[in-house]
């Protein structure tokens, strides 16, 4: 299975819910680099590296999100470097925090290196001043009419 296609299955699988897919294709030497490096934003945030760090990572995201899909827009592959860019439909739902669940609405990227077929890197970038504002947690500067 190639880059792009080895893509496609994992994100198909986890927008609904089957981590699976994504568990079978990490390469034992993962490094899972987050959207956020700001500690606090999110409950995750930087880098986790092998599996136990790429199960931690996924249980704190689960903590709040639940991905309802992935819908791929693009998805391009080069020789062990993979990008999807994705519409992704997402409910937050802050369990032990103040708030009210909400659903979220964003494009996300995803950049994959890969070895030995696996994913040895992973990389997520979504714009996280619109997640905040989605989840009401910050005020949106412009709000649009």
């Amino acid at each position: 299975m190639n880059g792009a296609e080895l893509m496609r299955k994992v994100v198909a699988a986890f927008g609904n819910s089957d981590l699976q897919p994504l568990l079978d294709a990490i390469h034992e030497d993962i490094v899972w680099k987050t959207a956020s490096t700001r500690e606090g934003v999110f409950r995750f945030d930087g880098q986790y590296k092998n599996r136990p760090g790429v199960l931690d990572v996924l249980s704190k995201i689960s903590q709040d999100y639940t991905f309802h899909y992935l819908r791929p827009k693009e998805i391009l592959a080069v020789e062990d470097v993979v990008w999807g860019l994705f519409d992704a439909s997402v409910s937050y739902d802050p369990k032990g925090k103040a708030g009210a669940a909400k659903a979220l609405s964003l494009e996300m990227a995803i950049r994959w290196r890969l070895k030995d077929g696996k994913i040895i890197e992973h990389q997520g970038f979504f714009d996280t001043a619109s997640v905040l504002i989605q989840q009401g947690l910050i005020t949106d500067p412009a709000p649009r009419s």
